[in-house]
């Protein structure tokens, strides 16, 4: 087990935390590599450190800073990281750590991110003590990028990848459409059918446009998606067996110069078992074709299923 850990930790990334704090054993700064949000609401972060005059300060004041470093900072992480409180006051050094004053505690400047923390809860968790607080403050700068550690050396952030969605364009009516769909969310997540009966394909007419759109649904959110097209297929007057998740397209839908939706689309490959021709409901919004109507967005989803 020894082994695994000598190799196995140095492959995490992490950004880097200045954790600052006050209290009978000074004001002090040291560096954390294990430094997180856990909680959205409240804001909770959590710091794993060892005992030391940090967690003496914490303990007293039950207040600490976590300022995330700038990739430009590496020098006062050395600094901070390399040396305990109780060996200098590293906050004295003259012209190495910029301060200002927080609620509580200390804060550092030029970071990408500063929380000020109460804290909420001091708990050993292995070979650490883990300090959860919950933020009263925080300030950031958009102009920064935060420090990573990996493989033993500090490194900055590349390039933004690329999202690897294919662009897909669309009328306004229909983008309209996916909008509403979206019921609001960031991305749009859909579950797709390709019901074929022989060599037809299902495709149904959509509500405020004349396009035509494979079956789909917006699952709830925890919902299971296989059954969230078979209740669908069935409310549109359509008996199928659902044999299983063909592929996942992911996509940005565009329409005009500025409106854009991320979109997620899951397809499941179907065969068709019963069709009510009949059903008032489907009349002309719904039909079976041979060749599929000429869509980039239908053509994509189609790429899953096998002719």
């Amino acid at each position: 087990m020894p082994d695994i850990q000598d190799n196995a930790h140095r492959y995490f990334a992490t950004s880097v935390a200045l954790v600052t704090t006050d209290g009978k054993s000074g004001k002090n700064v040291m560096a954390a590599e294990w430094a997180m949000q856990v909680s959205y609401e409240p804001m909770l972060i959590a710091i794993f450190i060892h005992d030391s005059p940090t967690l003496w300060n914490i303990k007293e004041n039950g207040m600490f800073g976590v300022n995330i470093a700038a990739d430009d900072q590496a020098e006062i992480v050395n600094i901070a990281g390399g040396y305990s409180g109780t060996e200098i006051a590293k906050l004295a050094i003259p012209q190495t750590f910029q301060t200002y004053a927080g609620k509580g505690v200390p804060m550092i400047k030029g970071c990408a991110l500063a929380c000020e923390c109460k804290v909420m809860s001091v708990q050993e968790m292995g070979d650490h003590v883990m300090v959860v607080g919950e933020a009263i403050s925080a300030t950031f700068d958009e102009k920064k990028s935060p420090l990573i550690y990996t493989r033993g050396n500090y490194r900055k952030i590349g390039g933004k990848l690329a999202s690897g969605r294919k662009t897909v364009r669309l009328s306004p009516k229909a983008f309209a459409e996916f909008k509403r769909m979206s019921g609001g969310q960031f991305v749009l997540k859909a579950a797709v059918a390709v019901v074929r009966d022989g060599r037809k394909t299902l495709f149904v007419r959509m509500e405020s446009s004349s396009s035509w759109m494979l079956p789909a649904v917006v699952p709830e959110r925890g919902t299971d998606y296989k059954k969230a097209v078979s209740l669908h297929l069935k409310s549109i007057g359509v008996q199928a067996q659902i044999e299983g998740i063909a592929g996942i397209e992911r996509m940005m839908l565009k329409s005009g110069k500025q409106q854009s939706l991320r979109a997620n689309f899951v397809v499941f490959s179907c065969t068709a078992n019963a069709i009510k021709e009949d059903d008032d409901n489907n009349d002309n919004k719904k039909g079976w074709f041979l060749h599929p109507p000429r869509n980039l967005l239908l053509k994509s989803l189609l790429l899953f299923q096998k002719a």
